[in-house]
């Protein structure tokens, strides 16, 4: 709620200063302005840090998602198998039950449920009832096995029903917590430009005055708190994002029927058309983590964006960088090149965005992306 009221502040603030600012002295102007901005830029930092630790949030729930899926699908298919063999364990115990009741005749069945061998039986029939005996209760434990098993399967079910529930209820607290942090950066970011714009018109009014610029400790401060909001905006921020190659994406992230073999594979990043020979360029500037060969992929190329974003483009040759050197946005990494078996998508460049480990979707980054 602060960072509401601040924004629904800010006109009343940006008001006062220009009203109060244009009767002072060059260098009071510049001052009133710097202590703006600084506030300004320190709140827009604190909104895109908070945007940074949503993304992470959200990846790392949809991952808590797709294993509970996965969990429940695994419940329910042990609870489908359970039940299976139970119903068939139960028709094989009723059989050999019948079986015994009909042995049973003159009271051998309770005679031989005491371990006692009646006078005058058979032993073919004796040692056939000894043998149902144990038949019976085996399938007795082993029922009761499959129900325990049933039980822990549905209290499994349950348990997953539950966690889905409160995922959910995440998702949709995420939800607005995007829409909040995004409503105060869209009031913050051209309010920080304006501003800035004044402030530096009123630098060059004191410096043409002749003025001494005694706030040095202020402007220092400012660079500061500009270079700590480059830095989370990072991956984030329209104009620090270009396209490594200008084709659209021909293969999504996430599950997949391949189209070649007709198996169900997991995707981590996504296939973007190109042509042959096509430069490949930097999404974002970063420093080069790994340069190296993957198999089906040719060349590939890491970069570690800081805060723990890193992006891979593979099916690369004549790569142009090199480990541990830092790279700007937009340039130049290879080229496009030839696939070595056919997977039916054509030319491409596969290019996957992570969060730490965790892999994610870049068709969002890549909407926001210039082309090259």
């Amino acid at each position: 709620m602060r960072r509401l009221g601040i924004v629904v502040g800010i006109g009343v603030l940006t008001f006062a200063v220009s009203d109060r600012s244009s009767a002072r002295p060059p260098a009071e102007q510049v001052q009133t302005l710097l202590r703006h901005e600084l506030e300004l830029t320190r709140e827009a930092t604190r909104a895109h840090r908070d945007r940074v630790t949503l993304d992470r949030a959200r990846a790392s729930l949809g991952y808590t998602t797709r294993v509970l899926d996965h969990a429940s699908e695994e419940s329910l298919r042990r609870l489908a198998s359970y039940r299976t063999r139970r119903e068939a364990r139960e028709t094989h115990a009723r059989a050999r039950a019948r079986a015994l009741y009909k042995l049973a005749r003159g009271g051998v069945a309770r005679l031989l449920f005491e371990g006692l061998e009646p006078e005058g039986a058979s032993t073919a029939r004796v040692t056939l009832g000894r043998a149902l005996r144990s038949l019976v209760r085996a399938d007795a434990k082993l029922l009761a096995t499959y129900r325990t098993a049933e039980r822990r399967a549905q209290a499994e079910l349950v348990t997953a029903a539950r966690e889905q529930q409160e995922l959910a209820a995440l998702t949709m607290v995420q939800a607005m917590q995007e829409h909040v942090l995004l409503g105060i950066e869209a009031a913050l970011d051209p309010e920080l430009a304006r501003v800035g714009a004044r402030r530096r018109r009123a630098m060059d009014a004191a410096a043409a005055s002749g003025g001494i610029f005694p706030h040095r400790d202020e402007l220092a401060a400012l660079r500061r708190s500009q270079q700590e909001l480059a830095s989370f905006r990072g991956l984030r921020g329209e104009p620090r994002l270009v396209r490594p190659v200008s084709g659209g994406i021909v293969a999504r992230f996430g599950e997949h029927l391949d189209p070649v073999y007709r198996i169900p594979v997991l995707r981590n990043g996504v296939e973007l058309r190109a042509r042959g020979n096509e430069t490949v360029r930097a999404f974002a500037e970063g420093r080069v983590a790994l340069v190296g060969e993957l198999p089906g992929y040719a060349h590939v190329v890491v970069l570690d964006h800081g805060e723990g974003q890193y992006s891979l483009t593979g099916r690369l040759w004549g790569v142009t960088v090199e480990e541990g050197q830092t790279v700007k946005r937009g340039q130049v990494l290879g080229r496009v090149a030839p696939k070595t078996i056919d997977d039916g998508l054509g030319r491409t460049v596969y290019f996957e965005v992570r969060h730490g480990e965790q892999p994610v979707d870049p068709a969002p980054y890549l909407r926001r992306a210039k082309a090259p």
